[in-house]
């Protein structure tokens, strides 16, 4: 038995997207935000199908968004 499908991807991306790069400013400036961002997505993405049904999506990219930022 499988839980409901999962949401596109774009379309969490449309939704916190926003947020991430936010995040990825406070983090490292307004100059490496956009590469935080990207690579926030990327690794997401890579990820997204194995993330729990009901997952805190939010949660979920701020932790990747300071992750890569601190990395």
């Amino acid at each position: 038995m499988t839980g409901p499908p999962q949401r596109p991807f774009e379309e969490i991306v449309a939704e916190h997207g926003a947020l991430v790069l936010r995040v990825c400013r406070a983090l490292v400036g307004p100059t490496d935000a956009a590469d935080a961002w990207s690579e926030t997505f990327l690794s997401a993405l890579q990820a997204y199908r194995r993330l729990p049904a009901g997952s805190n999506i939010r949660g979920w990219l701020v932790t990747i968004a300071h992750r890569k930022a601190i990395d």
